[in-house]
């Protein structure tokens, strides 16, 4: 799952346009499977003072993503970045990373940290993603960031 975030040269809040993963919805899943969709990427946006990039920033947008879970033996996680893969020179100095998301469906929790693994039920649970990134000296440079997070169903 990919999230990206734009902060224009006078740092004003802008929405970087959706790099939405359109992937192919595969054939259904076999017995014993974990199947994940990604149906959107997320947006960051950048706080008052730019110290924040977040997706749950005013204007920002969650990665959306399906699980399709055939029995209730596989959990879910989320492996935070450990910095932007696309960012202005020095955009990954003192940087600290949060993911967090919630599930509603099969499966409904709100609000859990990322690294927190829950446990599917069988069936269809829907994800919202969200990602933080948290300048810890300074504020962020104006530029383009992209970062990507991995989606576990183990």
């Amino acid at each position: 799952m990919i999230f990206a975030g734009l902060i224009s040269s006078t740092l004003a809040q802008e929405e970087l346009p959706s790099l939405a993963d359109e992937a192919a919805k595969a054939a259904k899943p076999a017995n014993n499977s974990c199947q994940i969709i990604v149906q959107q990427n997320g947006t960051m946006v950048q706080n008052i003072g730019s110290t924040k990039l977040s997706s749950q920033v005013n204007a920002g947008l969650p990665g959306l993503a399906e699980i399709t879970t055939t029995n209730g033996s596989y959990e879910v996680s989320i492996d935070a970045p450990t910095g932007f893969s696309t960012a202005p020179k020095g955009g990954n100095a003192d940087v600290v990373f949060e993911a967090s998301y919630s599930g509603h469906g099969s499966t409904n929790f709100a609000n859990t940290p990322g690294n927190v693994r829950v446990r599917m039920k069988n069936g269809v649970t829907q994800l919202d993603v969200h990602l933080e990134a948290t300048k810890l000296s300074g504020s962020f440079k104006a530029g383009n960031y992209l970062s990507v997070l991995t989606l576990r169903c183990e």
